[in-house]
Formats: C-alpha cells, sequence, structure tokens
C-alpha cells in the first residue's frame, strides 16, 4: 500500500451510496482529458462569435489546456505512484495515482477559462472555476481513485502551471505550443513510447504546426463554420480517442493524434483555403 495513507479516501467512498456512483462518474469526465480537448477547440472556434472571448485568447486556451495535459503525462511517469488498492476503488482505474490528472487539468483549463473569458465579472468567473475544479477533486477521491494527497498536488501543479503559461502566452502565443510541445517530449523521454507520451507529444507538435500555419495565412480570426467544428471533432478527435483504448501501433497514434493536434488549431486557416479553392472554380 502506498505510504500516502489510504484512510481519507476510505472513509469518503464508505460515505457514498451506489446509486450516486454513475452521478460521480458523470461529473468526474468534466475534468478527463477527452471533455477538456473537445470543449477547449469548440472554445476556440466560436467563442468568438458569442463574444466569449476573442480568437486569440482562445488560443491561448487551447495552448495552456494543452500543456497542462502534457505536465500530466509528464509527471505522472516520472513520481509513478500507485493509486489506492482496488477494493477501495467504487469505479476500475489504471496508471499511475499521482498527480491526479483530472485535478490537474481542471485547475488548468477551468482557471484559463476564467482568466481569459470576458463573459460575467472577474469574480463569478472565478468563483464558477473554483468550483469545478474543486467537484472534480472531489469526484476523485469519492470514486476511490486517489488519495487526497493526490488531489490537493493536481490542483497546485495546475494552478502554478496555469500562472506560467498565462504570463508566457501573454505576448507570443506560440510561446505556448512550445512549451506544451517541450513538455511533451520530457514526458516521452521519461516515459518511453506508451500511447498517452506518444499521444501528447504528437498532439502538442501538431497544433504547433497548426499554429504556423494560421499566421503565415493570416487567418486567425476567420470564421468557422459549425459542420466544419463538428466534423473536425467527431472525425479527427473522436479517431485519435478510440487509438488510445485500441490496442493500435504507435505510429497510429502518432499520426491520427497529430493531424488532430494541427487541424484544430489550423481550422480557421484550412476553411480559407476551401473557400479560396472553390472561388477558383
Amino acid at each position: 500500500m502506498s505510504g500516502r495513507g489510504v484512510g481519507v479516501t476510505s472513509a469518503v467512498t464508505a460515505a457514498v451510496p451506489e446509486v450516486l456512483v454513475p452521478v460521480l462518474s458523470v461529473l468526474t469526465f468534466l475534468g478527463g482529458t477527452f471533455f477538456l480537448v473537445s470543449v477547449g477547440p469548440a472554445i476556440y472556434w466560436f467563442g468568438p462569435t458569442r463574444e466569449w472571448l476573442t480568437r486569440r485568447d482562445g488560443a491561448r486556451l487551447l495552448a495552456v489546456t494543452l500543456g497542462g495535459l502534457a505536465l500530466v503525462v509528464a509527471t505522472k511517469s516520472l513520481f509513478a505512484m500507485p493509486r489506492p488498492p482496488e477494493h477501495v476503488m467504487l469505479v476500475a482505474e489504471e496508471g499511475n495515482g499521482f498527480p491526479s490528472g483530472h485535478a490537474t487539468g481542471a485547475a488548468v483549463f477551468y482557471g484559463a477559462l476564467a482568466a481569459l473569458t470576458t463573459v460575467w465579472s472577474r469574480a463569478r468567473r472565478w468563483l464558477l472555476a473554483a468550483g469545478f475544479v474543486l467537484l472534480v477533486g472531489f469526484t476523485r477521491i469519492a470514486l476511490g481513485v486517489h488519495y487526497l494527497v493526490d488531489v490537493l498536488a493536481g490542483f497546485a501543479l495546475g494552478a502554478a502551471f496555469l500562472a506560467v503559461a498565462l504570463a508566457l502566452t501573454r505576448r507570443r502565443i506560440h510561446y505556448g505550443f512550445a512549451l506544451a510541445a517541450v513538455i511533451a517530449g520530457v514526458g516521452f523521454v521519461i516515459a518511453g513510447p506508451t500511447d498517452d507520451a506518444v499521444g501528447a507529444l504528437a498532439a502538442t507538435v501538431g497544433a504547433l504546426t497548426g499554429w504556423v500555419v494560421i499566421g503565415r495565412r493570416e487567418a486567425l480570426e476567420s470564421h468557422v463554420h459549425p459542420v466544419a467544428g463538428a466534423a473536425a471533432l467527431g472525425a479527427l478527435g473522436g479517431t485519435a480517442a478510440v487509438t488510445l483504448q485500441l490496442n493500435v501501433a504507435v505510429l497510429v497514434v502518432a499520426a491520427t493524434h497529430a493531424v488532430a493536434g494541427a487541424a484544430f488549431v489550423a481550422l480557421p486557416a484550412i476553411q480559407d483555403h476551401w473557400r479560396d479553392d472553390e472561388l477558383t472554380v
């Protein structure tokens, strides 16, 4: 058993009625990688139209989120600490437990939303962000898949990275995408060619490439059609996610994540290119 202790987690899981387990499983999804890398691009594409944030700040949100998720892969592999025992878990979870990836990702993503969006007041945004982050952290303990220290470490790691990444991208957004790729590269060195490490590295390098494409075509502010966004999320994002669940070749994982990362960031430029082609036909 881990030296981090299981007392708090055991006490909380013992108090959870069985009927609430599916509810907690849904709520914990709010801090999961699939959710964050689906909602993040959607806000980047469509947020400016609804005046939630600028497209530039939407790109910062993407860069910061990708960097935070890459940091999760790197730190989990670095510490390689186990989760609570199986008899404590209310749902099955595999992989390393420290720090909590959901807690880290939630702190980065919802913190970035509070910092970069313009809806409501700043105080209300941060209050809501804190609520979502705490909720996600609680679900990880209540489901028995993390120790309290895992969640607290995730909060601290996510908050620290958020502060650094927001400062770094204030003037140069490509620094954020580059930082994400560097962190993912470090994670790859530490973890080796695992699916998570390969996927993180490929996605961040793809996103950095997509940002270069956007800059060269000067298409950052171009409108993104909802159909194009839905297709990109469903086809590219869905395919990349499936490769992590199936026993496929590492090269397939790398290719799908690289294409998805590049397309998500460069979608405004890709649509511009299609429009130009249609006009010349």
